[in-house]
């Protein structure tokens, strides 16, 4: 199925973008950033994990307030920023390039899901938002 709608520009863009995977993954090790987003994690989750926030893997209510407090004195470290952006800028060229590609292929695949199954993944993509929204 895929084979079908793969085009010489999409293996052109999925190259360049295995090639700036690459470089990223290299200036990660060599800026040390693994150290220093472990010990960013670890404070961030350590504040959050108290008062009504008893699971830290959830990003909205309590947890996302104390989340949002530990920034006021903690900073994301600038290569783990670094790599965001370049996700975020990532992913807008995606749906700027491939969007109407995606949603051709997602309705495909849909076409041959059953009513739970559809139902299952709708759940889970309303329960990422939600997350996704508490943190944005």
């Amino acid at each position: 199925f895929l084979n079908m709608h793969i085009t010489e520009g999409i293996s052109a863009d999925a190259a360049a973008a295995a090639e700036e995977a690459l470089a990223i993954a290299r200036e990660w090790c060599a800026s040390g950033c693994t150290d220093k987003s472990a010990k960013f994690l670890a404070g961030i989750f350590s504040h959050m994990q108290g008062g009504s926030c008893s699971l830290a893997n959830e990003f909205c209510g309590e947890c996302a307030d104390r989340a949002d407090s530990w920034f006021t004195n903690n900073q994301l470290p600038c290569c783990v920023e670094s790599v965001i952006q370049k996700g975020i800028e990532a992913y807008d060229y995606v749906l700027e390039n491939y969007g109407e590609a995606i949603s051709d292929a997602a309705d495909a695949v849909e076409a041959g899901l059953s009513d739970t199954a559809i139902a299952e993944a709708q759940a889970i993509g309303a329960r990422l938002e939600n997350e996704f929204n508490c943190v944005a």
